[in-house]
């Protein structure tokens, strides 16, 4: 097995990673992540524990800073798990929910497994923009418990305050998945969820976070707060709710993270500013690049303009020479930004994106990128 970690490692560390919901663990992350902690639990109950309940306060602490909130639960293990805890604090079997369809970047959270019904908000299939006009009148219509906003495929923002204003009017609860543009949001770029009327935020801590894969959870209501801590709690009254172990070398390399990211506040405004570049130059360039009239992004994602049999022939194809998107033609600009590529390298990049999209795979370019992922 040790093989395979190491095959796979020298993959990754010679290539350039431009997919959107990943990112690269600095040092200090890792060592977290393998320290002793990881085989640990974190409940008084067991003795030699209490350093483990501070490294959980501190990295709440950290937190509610880094975001500016009130509130800050970091025990959920994945950004499903945040979807779970206020799937199941706001609303009850039966309960109308609604999202954005998977074939515009809804997350594809298996509703009617957990008894509740799925309500689709609408969406542009062109632009994956919400249609404010058409989904008020669902939402009037169908009166649903819950609304999550969030989508994989975001590069614009959402309509939050417009919609949360409707759902509040008959007492529903609005939240926010923001797996995709955390640490955007941490950074003061992009939109403000809980600003906008948004109830709670939450989402994947591996994304534009530079955190260990897990999930956290934000909010500035005391009740909701109390509401959704309980599905964390070691309670043995009223029995386990969604995680009893949290996993604490997670959560410590998460703080690790979080306190990075507090020295760190350009990178969200760096990310968006390089996410621009690296579209715009392309475009110049000849690879089709979609928005350009709208400046083509204000997140971290860029979306080629390919059908999609194109999308996964260029994808598979710049995985030959160490550049790795997804197949849908989304390139991600995080993991990049985070570890410090300039003007000068998105161009580069550029080029060998040309290359490839222009010229199909060659050795040469290859080499060239190898040689950049190394420096």
């Amino acid at each position: 097995m040790i093989d395979y970690i190491d095959r796979y490692e020298k993959v990754r560390s010679e290539g350039i990673n431009l997919i959107a919901s990943e990112n690269i663990l600095s040092p200090g992350v890792k060592r977290a992540l393998s320290s002793d902690l990881g085989g640990r639990y974190h409940t008084k109950w067991y003795g030699g524990s209490q350093i483990a309940v501070d490294i959980i306060e501190r990295t709440e602490e950290l937190a509610r800073r880094l975001f500016g909130v009130k509130h800050a639960i970091v025990n959920p293990l994945s950004g499903n798990i945040c979807d779970l805890t206020v799937l199941f604090t706001f609303t009850s079997d039966g309960d109308k929910v609604a999202m954005l369809p998977f074939d515009v970047g809804g997350y594809p959270l298996g509703l009617g497994k957990f008894g509740r019904r799925r309500i689709d908000l609408q969406a542009d299939p062109t632009t994956y923009d919400i249609d404010v006009e058409k989904s008020i009148a669902v939402l009037e219509t169908e009166r649903p418990s819950l609304v999550i906003l969030g989508s994989s495929f975001i590069l614009f923002p959402h309509p939050v305050d417009e919609i949360a204003s409707v759902v509040g009017n008959y007492g529903g609860r609005c939240v926010f998945d923001g797996a995709h543009i955390l640490g955007l949001v941490a950074g003061g770029m992009f939109q403000d969820p809980l600003g906008e009327g948004a109830e709670v935020l939450f989402g994947s801590t591996h994304k534009t976070m530079y955190g260990p894969q897990g999930g956290i959870i934000l909010t500035n209501s005391d009740e909701h707060a109390e509401g959704m801590r309980r599905f964390f709690d070691i309670d043995l009254v009223d029995g386990i709710g969604l995680v009893d172990n949290p996993h604490v070398n997670r959560i410590a390399a998460l703080g690790v993270a979080i306190e990075e990211m507090l020295e760190d506040m350009e990178y969200g405004s760096n990310i968006v500013k390089n996410s621009k570049f690296l579209a715009k130059s392309l475009d110049d360039m000849g690879v089709p690049v979609r928005f350009g009239e709208r400046g083509y992004t204000q997140s971290h994602q860029i979306l080629l303009d390919l059908d999609n049999d194109r999308a996964l022939e260029l994808c598979h194809q710049l995985e030959q020479v160490g550049i790795f998107i997804d197949t849908a033609g989304r390139i991600g600009i995080a993991e990049a930004t985070h570890r410090g590529y300039t003007s000068d390298d998105f161009t580069m990049i550029a080029g060998f994106i040309h290359e490839v999209y222009t010229k199909g795979v060659d050795e040469g370019i290859k080499s060239r990128v190898r040689a950049l992922a190394l420096r």
